[in-house]
């Protein structure tokens, strides 16, 4: 409870720092100081199951993965 509070706080309040790395820390399941296409392919499909609109099959699940390598693709090509 306090966590998500503490979240709720930096979300509403905090810098854009704070607010970028909060965000970092939520993608970053490990806690390895990365954000691996598995992290953010299971945050995208969350969001999915948030939002009401489970991966109902494999060509769901796939244009998840799609997704997840174009955003890594375009942060890439980014640097």
């Amino acid at each position: 409870t306090q966590k998500f509070v503490q979240g709720l706080s930096i979300l509403s309040r905090g810098t854009l720092e704070e607010k970028l790395c909060w965000t970092f820390q939520l993608y970053d399941i490990n806690s390895d100081g990365r954000i691996t296409k598995e992290e953010m392919n299971d945050i995208v499909t969350a969001v999915y199951n948030l939002m009401g609109h489970p991966p109902e099959d494999k060509a769901d699940e796939d244009k998840i993965k799609e997704k997840v390598e174009t955003l890594f693709d375009v942060s890439i090509h980014a640097e």
